[in-house]
């Protein structure tokens, strides 16, 4: 049988998961800064390990209330750039079986809703219940209008103008 590790996290009251081998480190939140003009679901920017990284904000993607809390980031990279998704705490790792991994509906599968991947069956260690929990892909948070957008906003916040 084949596993696949995800990462588990949660935002709000909800727990989500992304494949882990899409996220290359977890990190605490670092100041961000404004970037005027990009997308809505862009809180900002942060300097890590001597790069510039845009922050991706899940919580305005989904609507929900951004409350004041100690976040965290998983920082990917997609579409050519490193991004920065925040959410509010990490619960672990998990190994989860190829049967327990299972299609997103079509009803609920729309344009808007494209970063949907899959609906996970899973175990956290701390609970030892079986949960479902959505599954996050980051390839399609954005469209390539969106992610185009960033990259213009970042050229322009390097060069100072």
């Amino acid at each position: 049988m084949a596993v696949t590790k995800y990462i588990v996290f949660r935002l709000n009251d909800q727990k989500y998961s992304m494949k882990l081998t899409k996220i290359n480190g977890i990190e605490y939140v670092y100041h961000v800064v404004p970037v005027p003009m990009g997308p809505a679901c862009i809180k900002g920017i942060i300097h890590l390990r001597n790069e510039v990284i845009p922050v991706f904000s899940l919580k305005r993607l989904f609507g929900m209330p951004e409350e004041a809390a100690d976040t965290q980031l998983l920082i990917t990279e997609t579409h050519g750039m490193k991004l920065a998704i925040e959410v509010d705490t990490v619960l672990g790792i998990v190994n989860v079986e190829e049967e327990d991994i299972k299609q997103i509906p079509m009803v609920v599968h729309t344009e808007e809703t494209g970063y949907l991947e899959d609906v996970v069956k899973l175990t956290l260690p701390e609970s030892n219940q079986e949960e479902i929990v959505i599954s996050i892909a980051v390839d399609t948070l954005m469209s390539d209008h969106e992610f185009g957008q960033i990259e213009d906003a970042l050229e322009k916040e390097m060069s100072g103008k």
